[in-house]
């Protein structure tokens, strides 16, 4: 009797393989800009803040696109779709790691966006939450790293090498989406350099140098007689 290769037997509107590669890729790219934004902090963020909250902004898109493929994933797989069990399902210490690292990834960019918009009470809590989150979220990705950074490797090497790319279906599709998403993602980082200053809250250097300290009065400059 012949046996059925498992990957024949999988509805073709699902794609497990190709999920792998997108979020694989989405890995690498989320890696190489956290490596930059690690960086603005190792050489002084003082110096790099700008750039620091660009990277930021710019990796908004990708961790979005890493989030909702591997929710996919999870989710096809707990609700018992053959394709995706079939797969296989991620280590166990990854899987209860998983909602600490999402929880962490809000939290860090979520205080992250909110000190550019937020004023006052608000404000003192997202920097409160800030600097913890970034800790932990390091820590976490770290692990992560560890774990799947071979297979991610090779995975994304499958999607480009021409003699293994047609295995998984929607190649060309994927290459679209990531492109649109960091595309996405340099867009949304260069839209705030102009209001930067405002961002950061941090005054302009003409309005540093003008306006008095509050609770001081105004050196008066002598006149001349």
């Amino acid at each position: 009797m012949t046996q059925l290769d498992p990957a024949s037997t999988r509805p073709r509107r699902f794609n497990p393989d190709g999920n792998e590669r997108l979020v694989s890729a989405a890995g690498l790219v989320l890696l190489a800009l956290s490596v930059i934004e690690l960086a603005t902090l190792l050489f002084g963020l003082q110096h790099f803040l700008s750039l620091h909250v660009f990277v930021g902004l710019v990796l908004l898109p990708p961790i979005a696109l890493k989030i909702a493929g591997t929710g996919w994933r999870f989710a096809r797989y707990y609700s018992r779709n053959q394709a995706y069990r079939l797969k296989g399902a991620p280590e166990l210490v990854m899987r209860m790691l998983a909602p600490l690292l999402v929880l962490m990834t809000i939290v860090l960019f979520g205080s992250g966006v909110a000190m550019g918009l937020t004023h006052g009470r608000a404000l003192e809590i997202a920097r409160r939450l800030h600097g913890p989150a970034a800790f932990l979220w390091t820590v976490l990705v770290a692990v992560h790293v560890l774990v799947y950074l071979r297979r991610a490797i090779r995975s994304t090497a499958a999607d480009l090498a021409p003699a293994t790319r047609r295995e998984a279906e929607g190649a060309k599709a994927r290459a679209y989406v990531l492109a649109v998403v960091v595309a996405g993602g340099l867009v949304l980082g260069a839209a705030t350099l102009p209001v930067q200053g405002h961002w950061l809250h941090l005054p302009s250097r003409h309005h540093h140098d003008a306006a008095p300290v509050e609770g001081t009065r105004p050196v008066e400059k002598p006149m001349r007689s």
